[in-house]
């Protein structure tokens, strides 16, 4: 890698010589003329032209040339000696008059010429501009010099010198670097045949030299690197450095480039360096090198002093590079850059367009129209500004990222928005982790949704909007959860969190005010470090309004004190924000507070206070006038007809008026037209504004209520109110219309539906909606309770009515106790015949709750009939029971419940006011009075029953009871043997630990045992004997202790001849051998399948042995010679060859861990501890 030595791209500078170009030109070109007539003898007369000092006009030179038939050498000597001083034109002048005078000769005398022009031409096509104006380097002007002209010269002389040899390397080089030349274009189509064509001819050409042509590979570089390969492009660059450190072109640049676009920045650097420490004047090293300290200060802070250090390095190098060449085209993109931040628009739009005309990169083209398309922006040009930045996406491939979001943010300021999404929502598609084009697209979808909801009618459907509102809130989020660290005041991340607060005010509230909360605390953060800043009063407002609709009254009175205090100090510091109007705000705000709050007396003193400098405030004026009329007082009522004489135009204050007419209704009128409330809502729709969506509301409920009264005797009647409901439903639709979000209208609707159309499930649907919208109003639970109890849906509607019951502190309101009783009522009727124990249940509770309304209601006629009513009822399921499912003290109970129903009945029937015919209630009270002797005859025969079956009670009684008592006795046995069990196969897994511990010391010091005998072998052998022994003598003497197991002195025993040694038992194995060798497999644990081993002798005595397998031998020999006998060494010899096989499979540690062999031994079937 480059970065380990810093020198992998060639090298130190003293060990690389750079091959100049152009180095075989002679320092003196002799061109050979011929003697005239004043200088006969002279043959060797010769003209001498120094290639450094040549003439401006080489129009003397051709002319010598020409006259003297002079070879081709001297030619193209003349005209690359001015191609050297950077004079292309004038050396392809010379070698067109060469080419010419020349025709008529050799082909080997023309082809060179050919191949030189046809490389000139190359040269000149990049360096020439793609307008006419691009000329020489020199600024001598060149007409037609453009790129194509060039690219055609180049051309036809190339189509020339493949007719004269087809196969010329030279040639196929051109044609390869043509097409990489070519390869410039946007289409990709294109691009990738002339690249195809390209690799093709490098490749050919490598494989015909062996590769050993080196501008092919260079070339083959340049094609992959196109390609985006550039891990394939960086082999052949470094291959070609590796062959050719003086190459020029430096391959050390293109090393560079293909680091740098693997991720390898700083390897990058180090070959740039390389190339500007053997070529200081190399403007591409010059412009990659500012390209890279570009790319550092893009991660600095602007004010931090590296990057100013930075910064110096890119210009000091874009300027080496620009006076090298004024028309590079990377350099003057680069100072276009440079003057569009200093703003010296004349000079970057100079520059951007002269890399325009030079490039033939399309990188480098898309830059130059970026600039130009921000300093049209800039400037207020858009229409221009979006043609430069759509070239500046269509020269890439894949597009421009910031070139996409300038289209999209010329097309927000001129005022296509439905383009400026699509180009933003592209973006967000291909770049996910663009958090910009987020913001962008998210506050787009915002402002449109916020445009929306405060309209009257939507423009688009409301799923749409809702939709919208999502996608703005997802986006949003995205972008916040990327935030890291932020230590100061960002505008955007402000303004983000601002607008995600709008997003959230309707429907999450909670998370609106966390919003704030962060705003706030980013000025906190900023006020901490010392910074000045001041906390918005708009900001402390918002925030004091979101714990005002939390119900949390002191910290929004805080707030609101807080931002009030801070008023004076605003108006010392500018003097033209409208404090006045940010003081009247917040005063109202902290009165509504209080109000809230329950401190009436403070709230009232807040709106007189703000009144007394705002005599006109409407809304402080109406809120003095609820509050007195909420309590009654004259006060109030003065007050709403003073706003009606002084404000009758204002919507809000009708509203009011409305709402106390509605309270001071005596009784319904039945001619709607005579209504007065109906009077004021139709004079404000007609008069005023015709979408005042309370009037269509109170409309819409006065209608209602007039249908609900009218009479159902005759047809005529029930088409008449048929239409009165049709009416109200008009209304509240309308209303609907216009607000979407209207829960009241839509629980018009619902209840129309319900008195007229009968469709209960359709507004349960709607009860729904509207319950959770008015989360604090209970008539949408109870009415949602109403419907589910027609629907016999008794769960649910007794769950809704006690929801109102707690939620809504209504658990002292008769009539909703009175509800829940009839549901328990129906529920116990529609269960009568089926589950009649259940039945008396539900009719039990019904009568609890029936009691309760009554004693609610203060004697009123019908909660007693109800309760009467219920009691009576319960009689006649108890009658319906068997005789096993009540007993003699229910019906007693139910008696006496009847009595009181009966005396109720006959009070209700004299009462002033009944709630039905005294006739009626007096039949009811005479059928509960036969129900009383029903109910007499059922107790004497219950009586009857529980006495003559109390025995045969008592016995199934004690029978179950003993059943129950055997049950749990045998239970306890059961566990109690359980336990038992458990503590038995503890202690046994207990004893089995302790053996194996006891075991792994046991080996363990046999272990120690034999390493000690080993250590006292060695060291006898070593003082007594072997002097004359080499290592190979020495290693049998170690394999062969077994068989001189005493002989401390050094006697060997001879040795047996080479046997075959097979486990299990072989032809040279004793008995006893055996036996021996079973006996220590067994103490071992060792219990092998009966593989065969075949070994020998001599093979044992070739294989080096390590200290334990040495030390398990002697200790084998040791044990195998007391179990006896000859055998018993050859089985020794035996176990052996065995240890040595097992070996591999077996671990040195076997003190400390058991084998899987000996761990099964020992545990059997229980599992290892």
């Amino acid at each position: 890698m480059a970065t380990a030595t810093h020198h992998a791209n060639g090298g130190p500078s003293q060990f690389v010589f750079r091959h100049a170009r152009f180095a075989d030109i002679p320092s003196s070109i002799d061109i050979p003329v011929s003697a005239g007539d004043d200088d006969e003898d002279d043959e060797t007369a010769v003209v001498e032209v120094d290639p450094e000092l040549l003439p401006d006009d080489p129009t003397e030179l051709c002319t010598l040339l020409e006259n003297e038939n002079s070879p081709r050498r001297f030619w193209m000597h003349i005209a690359r000696s001015y191609a050297k001083h950077d004079k292309l034109d004038t050396a392809i002048e010379i070698l067109t008059k060469g080419l010419h005078a020349k025709r008529k000769k050799d082909p080997s005398e023309t082809l060179p010429i050919m191949n030189c022009l046809t490389w000139m031409y190359l040269q000149r096509s990049r360096e020439a501009g793609k307008t006419a104006i691009g000329g020489d380097p020199n600024g001598f002007a060149a007409p037609g010099g453009t790129k194509e002209h060039y690219l055609q010269q180049a051309t036809q002389m190339l189509n020339r010198s493949t007719q004269l040899d087809p196969h010329a390397p030279t040639n196929s080089l051109a044609r390869g670097v043509f097409s990489i030349i070519k390869s410039a274009t946007s289409n990709i189509a294109e691009r990738q045949h002339h690249l195809d064509s390209a690799a093709k001819i490098f490749d050919e050409a490598i494989r015909s030299s062996r590769n050993g042509n080196m501008v092919a590979q260079m070339g083959k570089a340049r094609v992959m690197y196109s390609r985006k390969r550039y891990d394939k492009a960086l082999e052949c660059y470094q291959d070609v450095l590796t062959k050719r450190p003086d190459m020029d072109p430096d391959p050390r640049i293109g090393i560079g480039m293909c680091f740098w676009q693997l991720g390898f920045r700083d390897d990058a650097r180090h070959a740039w360096e390389r190339v500007l420490e053997i070529d200081p004047n190399s403007k591409v090293a010059h412009i990659l090198m500012a390209s890279y300290y570009l790319h550092v200060g893009s991660s600095m802070n602007e004010h931090d002093p590296a990057f100013m250090n930075n910064y110096r390095k890119v210009i000091d190098h874009t300027q080496r590079a620009y006076k090298l060449d004024k028309n590079f085209p990377l350099a003057c993109t680069t100072f276009a850059s440079h003057f569009f931040v200093k703003k010296g628009y004349p000079q970057c739009e100079a520059l951007a367009k002269k890399a325009l005309d030079y490039s033939d990169v399309p990188g480098v083209t898309s830059d130059a129209n970026y600039v130009l398309a921000r300093k049209a922006h800039i400037e207020g040009k858009h229409e221009l500004a979006l043609s430069y930045y759509r070239k500046s996406d269509q020269a890439r491939d894949l597009g421009y990222l910031p070139a996409k979001m300038g289209i999209g943010q010329i097309q927000i300021l001129m005022k296509d928005i439905p383009s400026a999404r699509l180009t933003f929502e592209g973006i967000v598609h291909h770049d996910p982790k663009c958090l910009e084009a987020k913001t962008v697209l998210g506050t787009l979808y915002a402002h449109e949704v916020l445009s929306a909801i405060p309209r009257s009618g939507f423009t688009a459907s409301k799923d749409d909007v809702t939709e919208l509102h999502k996608k703005a809130i997802v986006l949003l989020e995205s972008v916040r959860n990327a935030w890291k660290h932020e230590k100061r005041t960002d505008p955007a991340s402000e303004a983000l969190l601002l607008t995600l607060a709008r997003l959230y005010e309707n429907d999450q509230p909670d998370k609106a005010l966390q919003c704030l909360q962060a705003v706030e605390q980013i000025y906190t953060d900023v006020k901490e470090n010392g910074d000045e800043v001041h906390m918005p009063l708009q900001l402390l407002n918002n925030m004091a309004v979101f714990y005002w609709h939390q119900e949390k009254y002191d910290k929004a009175r805080e707030l609101y004190q807080r931002a009030l205090n801070s008023i004076p100090e605003l108006k010392q510091r500018d003097d033209s924000v409208d404090t006045d109007a940010l003081a009247t705000t917040l005063t109202y705000n902290l009165a509504r507070c209080e109000e809230a709050a329950g401190n009436d007396d403070e709230a009232k003193k807040q709106y007189e206070q703000l009144l007394q400098f705002h005599e006109d405030y409407v809304d402080a004026n109406m809120r003095l006038a609820y509050m007195g009329l909420k309590k009654g007082s004259e006060d109030g009522v003065k007050r709403i007809n003073k706003l009606m004489h002084t404000d009758s135009n204002n919507l809000e204050a009708r509203a009011l008026y409305g709402w106390y007419t509605n309270k001071q209704r005596k009784k319904q009128v039945m001619n709607i037209a005579e209504d007065n409330e109906q009077r004021h809502y139709k004079h404000s729709l007609q008069h005023h504004d015709k979408h005042d969506r309370y009037s269509l509301t109170g409309m819409g409920n006065i209608y209602l209520q007039t249908a609900r009264e009218m009479r159902r005797d005759s047809e005529a009647d029930k088409e008449k109110r048929r239409k009165t409901y049709e009416k109200a439903v008009e209304f509240f639709d309308k209303a609907l219309q216009l607000d979407p979000k209207n829960a009241y209208a839509a629980q018009g609707i619902a209840i129309a539906m319900v008195e007229d159309k009968k469709d209960l499930r359709g507004a349960v649907g709607i009860f729904t909606k509207v319950r959770e919208t008015l989360a604090k109003d209970g008539h949408a639970v109870v009415n949602l309770g109403h419907c589910l109890a027609a629907l016999e849906q008794w769960g649910r509607a007794i769950e809704n009515y006690e929801t109102a019951l707690t939620k809504f502190n209504r658990a002292n309101d008769p009539t909703l106790l009175t509800c829940i009783g009839r549901v328990y009522y129906a529920k116990g009727k529609k269960e009568a015949k089926i589950e009649p124990e259940k039945a008396y249940e539900s009719l039990k509770t019904s009568l609890e709750y029936a009691k309760k309304a009554a004693a609610l209601g203060k004697e009123n006629p019908m909660y007693l009939f109800n309760v009467a009513f219920v009691q009576s009822e319960l009689v006649g399921q108890v009658l319906n029971l068997g005789e096993t499912q009540c007993s003699v003290a229910s019906m007693e109970a139910a008696a006496k419940e009847l009595d009181e129903s009966i005396q109720t009945f006959l009070a209700l029937s004299k009462h002033k006011s009944p709630p039905y015919p005294p006739k009626d209630i007096e039949a009811r009270a005479n059928f509960s009075t036969t129900s009383r002797n029903k109910l007499e005859r059922r107790i004497t025969s219950q009586r009857e029953y529980e006495t003559r079956n109390a025995s045969k009670l008592a016995a199934a009684r004690a029978k179950r009871d003993a059943e129950l008592a055997s049950a749990r006795a045998t239970r306890e046995a059961a566990e109690a043997q359980a336990a038992a069990e458990a503590a038995r196969i503890a202690d046994e897994r207990r004893r089995l630990v302790e053996e194996a511990r006891e075991y792994a010391v046991r080996r363990a010091a046999e272990e120690a045992e034999r390493d000690e005998r080993e250590g006292d072998l060695r060291e006898s052998r070593r003082r007594g004997g072997g002097g004359g022994k080499g290592a190979r003598g020495r290693k049998r003497e170690v394999i062969e202790s077994d068989e001189a197991e005493s002989d401390l002195d050094g006697h060997a025993v001879p040795r047996k001849k080479k046997k075959k040694l097979v486990r299990g038992g072989g032809a040279g194995e004793g008995r006893e051998g055996r036996e021996g060798r079973e006996e220590v497999r067994k103490q071992r644990g060792d219990f092998k399948s009966a593989d065969v081993i075949v070994d020998s002798d001599e093979e044992l005595l070739d294989e080096p042995m390590d200290g334990s397998a040495a030390a398990e031998a002697a200790a084998g020999a040791e044990e195998g010679g007391k179990s006896g006998g000859r055998g018993g060494r050859g089985g020794r010899k035996k176990a052996r060859a065995r240890k040595k096989v097992e070996s591999e499979e077996e671990s040195d540690g076997d003190v400390e861990m058991l084998s899987d062999a000996a761990a099964e031994e020992l545990f059997g079937d229980q599992e290892p501890i």
